[in-house]
């Protein structure tokens, strides 16, 4: 009698209309997302560049060395982030995870970076800034001639369109910024100073000397 009265539970489970079993069907686990840090230069930042990176990764039950080809996009920023995906940790039923290729820009012993535009300290002899002259400066792609105004000043900047990083995906991008740094020297000859004094007698007061 209570064979047939409970019969219909035995298995374990829970029992459907009629007496079927339902069982729960788990999705695949996803694998899991990965990261890298890839260190680039500030010219490969600006260039864009292909980098090949080594990692280790899991692949259904066993760890596999992983070789991939990474493209750096022009202009790319500090912290940004490249997603490869696939390119993760795998389960064996599941879909794989994805990688994540995190970029450091490594810091230029000339240059610093403002968003695209490009800032460059530049000494200037004190005659030089005095008189006006032409210099070549080093840029991200080479160097340029620029022409160093009559009566510049220390901290002020001269500009050189489209010579900074470009934006990602293209259209347009940043310049390069030369901030002037007068240099004047810390002796001066016997004959120099003799100079100095007769110029000073007939000098007029620099600008920033007649606000005061």
């Amino acid at each position: 009698v209570f064979s047939e009265i409970f019969g219909a539970n035995r298995g374990g489970g829970n029992a459907g209309p009629g007496g079927f079993q339902s069982q729960t069907r788990r999705r695949p686990q996803r694998g899991a997302d990965l990261r890298y840090t890839l260190n680039i230069t500030l010219e490969e930042a600006a260039l864009g560049c292909e980098k090949i990176i080594h990692f280790v990764r899991n692949r259904g039950n066993s760890e596999e060395n992983a070789k991939l080809a990474v493209t750096v996009p022009a202009g790319v920023k500090e912290n940004q982030k490249l997603k490869l995906t696939g390119e993760g940790d795998s389960t064996v039923s599941g879909a794989a995870g994805d990688l994540y290729v995190i970029i450091q820009v490594q810091e230029h012993p000339l240059f610093r970076r403002e968003e695209n535009d490009v800032i460059l300290d530049l000494p200037v002899n004190f005659i030089d800034a005095i008189l006006g002259s032409s210099v070549e400066v080093p840029t991200l792609t080479g160097k340029v001639l620029i022409k160093i105004p009559p009566g510049t000043h220390t901290g002020q900047v001269l500009r050189i369109k489209g010579k900074g990083l470009p934006k990602m995906g293209g259209f347009g991008g940043g310049d390069m910024l030369v901030k002037i740094l007068v240099d004047i020297p810390n002796e001066i000859s016997a004959a120099d100073k003799e100079l100095f004094n007769k110029l000073s007698q007939s000098a007029q007061n620099t600008p920033l000397v007649k606000e005061y």
